[in-house]
């Protein structure tokens, strides 16, 4: 296994309230949280954004892809955390 760590972590707003605050830096924390954290039905940008942490953990991509399909699904979750911002939850 090949985790990677982000350029810039990536916060995403998870828990029943969307009120915890998740600070993603590496690979394997996004592909965790997209796994086992989720908090809505899985899209196709969550299914891309998993392809993708996999290929970085094996050794086929880098982080920088993983990063951007992880802000995709996140935003398509509604559970991206602007920097600066709180989440409206």
């Amino acid at each position: 296994m090949q985790d990677q760590r982000f350029d810039e972590p990536v916060k995403v707003a998870l828990g029943r309230s969307g009120n915890t605050i998740f600070n993603v830096e590496r690979v394997a924390q996004a592909a965790d949280i997209l796994i086992n954290r989720w908090p809505v039905v899985t899209g196709q940008r969550h299914m891309v954004a998993r392809k993708a942490c996999l290929a970085v953990l094996e050794g086929t991509r880098e982080a920088w892809v993983a990063r951007a399909a992880f802000i995709n699904a996140a935003i398509e979750a509604d559970i991206l955390v602007e920097p600066g911002k709180i989440p409206n939850r």
